[in-house]
């Protein structure tokens, strides 16, 4: 009867560790990492990622503004289903060597269920009437 109490209580004190292990799992991120080299093998890149709903899309895309080119705004299809929450350019650490390349750095908000595009392009903004340089095209699900 006794060994019986003693399984009763450890049982009632197991129950919280139980409740909290069956908690929903935190947001899925995601990051999309893509270096210059990459855009000179390939000047249109498409990516296709799945993050949670309050999950993250972090992108991160080389950059060199001393050649004159930058990325541009991102353009998201579906501003219901993500939506941009920051931006910084992330100059290069290591290097004394002027015009070195740094990052661009995109972070993206899940906020409903769904399927959207967002899309950049990299160029030249004074050369008007002329394609983007680079493209990505990420198509970004949010589960």
């Amino acid at each position: 009867m006794k060994k019986l109490a003693i399984l009763g209580l450890i049982a009632v004190m197991l129950l919280p560790l139980l409740a909290i292990g069956c908690t929903t799992a935190t947001p899925k991120s995601a990051t999309v990492e893509i270096t210059l080299d990459d855009f000179s093998a390939h000047n249109n890149i498409a990516s296709n990622v799945t993050i949670g709903v309050d999950g993250t899309l972090t992108v991160k895309l080389g950059s060199n503004p001393s050649t004159g080119y930058s990325w541009e705004d991102p353009v998201i299809g579906n501003s219901a289903t993500v939506e941009q929450a920051s931006y910084e350019y992330v100059a290069p650490t290591g290097t004394l060597l002027i015009g070195a390349p740094g990052t661009d750095v995109w972070v993206f908000n899940g906020k409903a269920t769904g399927t959207t595009t967002i899309q950049f392009g990299y160029s030249r903004p004074w050369e008007t009437g002329e394609p983007d340089t680079f493209i990505l095209l990420i198509t970004i699900t949010v589960e």
